[in-house]
């Protein structure tokens, strides 16, 4: 996946870059997911936050709203997902314990 440079501060967030790394994220991201929606928003959301980081404080919002597009989530709402899912009888790819063919809960 490339990255934004950001050697040189910028007034604003070159959107179509911005966008055309989520899209390369999104779908490296649905390659590995396994279409578990959980698991692809795990993936996704967390290409985003290592990218984000290398924007400046300024961008990152809307860098992040944008990401939001792609379903990308924070670090809060993927964790409280993961707590969901643990307390219902899921794996951390969000499949039913003992279905995940990552062997998840395996018996």
């Amino acid at each position: 996946m490339s990255t934004i440079a950001c050697d040189e501060p910028r007034s604003a967030l070159d959107e179509s870059a911005w966008r055309a790394l989520c899209e390369a994220a999104a779908a490296q991201a649905m390659k590995g997911c396994g279409l578990s929606h959980d698991y692809y928003v795990e993936c996704f959301s967390s290409a985003i936050d290592a990218q984000v980081d290398r924007l400046p404080d300024d961008q990152r919002a809307q860098a992040l709203q944008i990401a939001q597009e792609w379903d990308y989530a924070t670090s809060a709402e993927r964790q409280e997902t993961q707590d969901w899912n643990a307390e219902n009888g899921y794996c951390s790819h969000g499949i039913s314990l003992g279905c995940c063919p990552a062997g998840c809960g395996s018996y």
